[in-house]
């Protein structure tokens, strides 16, 4: 009743203006303001030809083409997506290499679903020629979630999938620290200035000589979301590695998992690769740090094996942060991919949400408790209209709600459960709320009060799990904030990486990076996860699906790999079923998975 009376007043008052924070370009803008993403089905887009940008990278590599040509057209061509058989479907045709099809997704209503609640677009990007300039790909709204690092072409491993190819190039291609400098220094040279986590990859960034200094360097000039995407194959070897990072100011990890069976992983070619894993998370929590998983998804090969991700992930919550479910692009080792096979391999991204329904037995429903990524920029933009003192902005999410998807999951630490939060909270109806309140412009103050209304309102306490009431979801979603909240805050690493409480939230995330025969270039001009190299920033999608990675690596490569070899020796590399020494077998290894009660929810008493 509460809720309804302020709201009506709330209505009747005139709308206020959001503030102008020193970081952004204008002032923060409402919801109809916002541009919206490019959606609907059926509806035409532009896309790649897949043979077209190969021959294009390849004339550039020979010299026969230059930058500029390939910048301004990479292979462009007419695409239409629409619906037919129950699926989604991106057709495209080249008048010199014929038509391709690729699947979207098989799960109609909910790829609608998804594109019915995507959050609008972010501010446009300023005074950012000289960083964002690459023709049809270029980035032109939003400040990015993650900024990739490529530290190296380098790995330990030799995977089968790898959207790199790593270790299969005939030359070298590593950062200096002059390059390093000039990366973090485009970084901060446009607005919106951002809150962006900072991903150190490769390659296998922990073989990289600067990989320490690397990191150094981005905390020293004000970046503190500092990352590492790792096969973990160092880590587990070195606890002082983990240690080593952690002072240089590395806050967590993501570590590459694809199932939690030998079985699952065998595709990867390390003979103990479970074990690798588990030492490598012990190592990097002993160090304060946490981990997050990052599961590629091969059709055929792990799809059946979610379930069991997700339960590893709960069970040793207290080491691992989230899971993010990655269907495989085929792009580096897998551009030449016949027809058959990526159709057989093919794993849309809303497939993810069903498989981890059928495999798991907490009721996880697809429809009810997933949601696009970009509504993360709710949450966000809640903390800027609220902070609006912040000297930079908050992590504003803004994928493309056909390549992201997230659920949350409220974990019992005690007991090693979880249920999805919108089995007893009206998560879509909250967010509406929080879009609607942010968007009448008043102070402080009186959002807040709106929101916590909002919070007890859409907030169901009896199919809560017990034990579990109003002023623990309130804590976890003010803990939760700092996944979005600028640093600034003294106590965002605390949270980040020591959690207390018995109830954490657990977030999976879906992203599903473009590659040549699904590419769209409706969702790179909002790229989530841009890549930074010398010359700028470019999406994900297009540096490694859109072939702008083998035209950057080839132009400043540093050596060939015989002259590398000559100066630094080999590097290992587990492959073909080496074994990695790890000499006392890690404590715990044999652990059981839990398992996750299908049983209701009880309902709570006053305990």
């Amino acid at each position: 009743m509460t809720w309804k009376v302020l709201r009506k007043i709330n209505s009747l008052l005139p709308e206020g203006d959001l503030p102008s924070p020193s970081w952004a370009p204008g002032r923060l803008l409402k919801q109809r303001e916002r541009t919206p993403m490019a959606v609907g089905v059926p509806r035409r887009t532009q896309s790649l030809c897949p043979d077209c940008n190969r021959e294009a990278v390849e004339r550039v590599l020979k010299g026969e083409m230059d930058l500029a040509d390939f910048r301004d057209n990479p292979g462009v061509v007419e695409a239409q997506i629409l619906e037919e058989g129950g699926r989604i479907l991106m057709r495209k045709a080249c008048e010199r290499h014929g038509p391709f099809e690729d699947a979207l997704s098989n799960h109609p209503d909910f790829f609608r679903k998804m594109e019915r609640l995507a959050f609008g677009r972010d501010f446009g990007c300023a005074d950012d020629c000289g960083v964002h300039g690459h023709g049809p790909n270029r980035i032109t709204s939003g400040r990015g979630t993650f900024l990739v690092v490529d530290l190296t072409n380098r790995c330990n491993m030799m995977c089968s999938p790898c959207f790199m190819d790593a270790n299969a190039a005939s030359y070298v291609h590593e950062l200096t620290m002059e390059d390093i400098k000039v990366i973090f220094s485009n970084a901060r040279s446009f607005k919106p200035q951002r809150e962006i986590n900072i991903l150190f990859s490769g390659g296998e960034p922990t073989i990289s000589p600067i990989f320490l200094d690397a990191i150094r360097h981005a905390k020293s000039v004000g970046f503190d979301r500092l990352h590492a995407a790792t096969n973990g194959i160092r880590f587990a070897e070195s606890r002082d590695l983990a240690l080593q990072a952690r002072e240089a100011g590395l806050h967590g990890v993501y570590l590459q998992i694809d199932g939690v069976s030998e079985e699952k992983n065998k595709h990867r070619g390390l003979r103990n690769y479970m074990p690798v894993r588990r030492q490598a998370l012990e190592n990097i929590a002993a160090a304060g740090m946490r981990t997050t998983l990052q599961v590629t998804v091969l059709n055929g090969v792990n799809n059946d094996g979610l379930g069991d991700i997700a339960r590893f992930a709960i069970q040793n919550i207290d080491k691992i942060h989230g899971v993010v479910f990655q269907p495989i692009m085929f792009a580096g080792r897998d551009e030449y991919v016949s027809p058959d096979e990526r159709y057989a391999r093919r794993y849309p991204l809303t497939q993810l949400a069903f498989d981890l329904h059928e495999q798991t037995s907490m009721d996880w429903q697809p429809m009810r408790d997933w949601f696009p990524l970009s509504d993360v920029g709710i949450f966000a933009h809640l903390c800027d209209v609220l902070n609006p003192n912040a000297k930079l902005g908050s992590l504003f999410q803004e994928a493309h709600p056909n390549r992201g998807i997230f659920s949350a999951l409220l974990v019992d630490t005690y007991h090693r459960e979880a249920v999805p939060i919108p089995a007893f909270f009206d998560l879509e109806q909250f967010m509406r709320d929080i879009v609607e309140i942010t968007d009448s412009g008043r102070l402080a103050a009186a959002t807040k009060a709106l929101v916590s209304l909002s919070l007890l309102r859409n907030f169901n306490q009896q199919k809560a799990p017990r034990g579990f009431g109003p002023r623990d979801l309130r804590r976890v979603l003010e803990d939760c904030f700092y996944r979005v909240t600028g640093s600034s805050d003294p106590r965002w690493s605390q949270k980040a990486s020591e959690p207390e409480g018995r109830w954490r939230v657990m977030i999976f995330n879906g992203m599903w990076f473009q590659d040549a025969f699904n590419y769209d270039f409706a969702g790179i001009c909002n790229s989530t996860t841009p890549v930074a190299i010398r010359q700028g920033e470019i999406s994900f999608c297009a540096y490694y699906g859109g072939g702008w990675r083998k035209v950057v690596e080839h132009q400043s490569q540093t050596a060939t790999l015989a002259e590398w070899h000559r100066t630094h020796g080999r590097h290992e590399i587990y492959a073909n079923g080496k074994n990695v020494d790890l000499g006392q077998p890690v404590s715990g290894a044999e652990a059981k998975l839990v398992q996750i009660a299908r049983e209701p929810l009880a309902v709570p008493t006053g305990d």
